[in-house]
């Protein structure tokens, strides 16, 4: 559980990081490649915390889900405040596995604490992870830390769209 002084942390770098946002200081994200099962996706990085806290924050129509990477593990705590889709978001722990799966509505202040530490956040379209067949317990790979684990595609054809599953 999130301590008081953690949480009370989390909202008020989520509130000042989003004025940064607001005032027209928006990041650029670079696409990084992810293997779940034999499913290889390419989605945004977020690596900085003021990548992280603008997030999905005004992309419609989405065309790349986001891993919300730490530098450090520690417990997230995510919303969607200006985030105009709805999202479902798997936290993934430091084996990257993933430990929970969790929907996410659009445009509300509501808090998804990820409940324990954790690595980092994967935000796909609703219904992703279901699509696809993910579940609580699968392994992720972070292609940048381990190429020779992700399977390679013939021809350099790119990885799968992280919005069509196909296996």
């Amino acid at each position: 559980m999130l301590s008081r002084a953690t949480l009370l942390f989390s909202i008020l770098t989520l509130l000042s990081l989003t004025s940064c946002h607001a005032a027209g200081l928006s990041q650029k994200f670079s696409l990084v490649q992810l293997q779940i099962k034999d499913l290889q996706i390419q989605v945004q990085l977020a690596d900085t915390p003021a990548k992280r806290s603008q997030g999905l924050m005004g992309q419609s129509p989405l065309k790349h889900g986001m891993l919300l990477l730490l530098q450090q593990p520690a417990e997230m705590v995510l919303w969607m405040k200006n985030t105009p889709e709805s999202l479902d978001v798997a936290f993934i722990d430091t084996n990257w596995r993933i430990v929970a799966i969790r929907a996410m509505q659009a445009n509300t202040e509501t808090l998804h604490p990820s409940e324990r530490i954790v690595r980092a956040a994967l935000e796909m379209p609703p219904g992703w992870f279901d699509q696809a067949n993910i579940k609580v317990g699968d392994q992720l790979i972070y292609c940048p830390e381990q190429p020779k684990l992700c399977k390679k595609h013939s021809g350099g054809a790119e990885p799968d769209s992280p919005l069509d599953v196909k296996n």
